[in-house]
């Protein structure tokens, strides 16, 4: 059975890894799903924009904004880490629909921000509790993350920013990668298959924005980890709609995965801090780990050793 088979493969990578795994998999066409540290809590790092995302066309289908609506960028508004409007000159203007599509597809932490203020905090935890997600949490937006990760004031500049945030040497606030109490945005497999799950099945809100949340994270750009060795091509082309999230020893993807023959969820958290400290990498992501697990389950799913060929 294929189940047994995606089983055998994701408890052979969590029984592989140096630090600490979250697995989830669900097969949408007959319900079977198998988790890995399921409600245990992870940095999400920018799995978190998949938050903001629902949010957003929520509001929409409330009738607060549209998604045409347009907004100026400010000079205030820009926030250090990954993402290219940090480097445009204030005063460009984009609907709320580009600003999200840049959020999702290059994981632009500016536009991330933007999105979040205009949606408002308390509405975006509203939700979290609304859709009965337990160990999920969206404290943060991307610069208070990012700041208070390098131990740095709001009011530190951005180039001070970019520079502590990537010299790997820096000290960090290793207690946001152990301690899932304090500030953070975090969330866990089983909260992030439930999500997923409402969205490919049309239910977390109207079926058009549904589709229309797919659309967008089909497009995504960041595909080196759930999409990356799966054939993208050819009658067995599949279709990846998913989010990534990197930090220093954080690496995650989590998303959906459909083929000529199935359907999944697929949901994955690594946090390489909880290793033992000489099995720590200094790099910012662990790729090759999350994409050939995600081939692995691929070519278990199916069946077929050649299916990635």
């Amino acid at each position: 059975m294929s189940k047994e088979r995606v089983i055998e493969v994701m408890d052979k990578y969590a029984a592989g890894v140096k630090g600490k795994i979250g697995l989830g998999f669900k097969n949408f066409k007959t319900g079977d799903e198998y988790y890995i540290n399921g409600n245990d809590r992870f940095p999400t790092a920018s799995v978190f924009k998949v938050l903001l995302l629902i949010e957003l066309f929520k509001q929409v289908e409330q009738g607060k904004f549209s998604l045409s609506d347009m907004y100026t960028l400010k000079a205030e508004d820009i926030s250090p880490g990954s993402g290219l409007t940090q480097y445009l000159t204030p005063g460009m203007s984009m609907c709320l629909k580009d600003y999200a599509m840049l959020m999702m597809i290059i994981s632009d932490n500016t536009c991330t921000d933007i999105i979040y203020r205009h949606l408002g905090k308390k509405n975006v935890e509203a939700t979290i509790e609304s859709l009965g997600l337990k160990n999920t949490r969206a404290d943060m937006d991307c610069k208070e993350l990012l700041h208070s990760l390098c131990g740095m004031p709001l009011s530190a500049s951005l180039e001070e920013m970019n520079k502590i945030f990537k010299d790997i040497e820096s000290e960090r606030n290793y207690a946001m990668y152990t301690d899932m109490t304090i500030p953070n945005d975090i969330s866990s497999p089983v909260d992030m298959m439930a999500i997923f799950s409402k969205i490919y099945n049309k239910e977390i809100l109207s079926p058009a924005s549904c589709q229309q949340m797919m659309d967008i994270m089909e497009k995504c750009q960041t595909n080196s980890r759930i999409p990356s060795l799966l054939p993208r091509i050819g009658p067995k082309a599949i279709k990846a709609m998913h989010k990534t999230g990197s930090l220093q020893y954080i690496s995650n993807d989590c998303g959906i995965v459909i083929t000529p023959k199935h359907a999944y969820g697929i949901m994955m958290f690594y946090n390489g801090y909880t290793g033992d400290p000489k099995d720590r990498k200094f790099d910012d992501e662990d790729d090759t780990l999350l994409a050939e697990l995600s081939r692995d389950i691929y070519v278990a799913l199916h069946n077929d050793s050649a299916s990635v060929v």
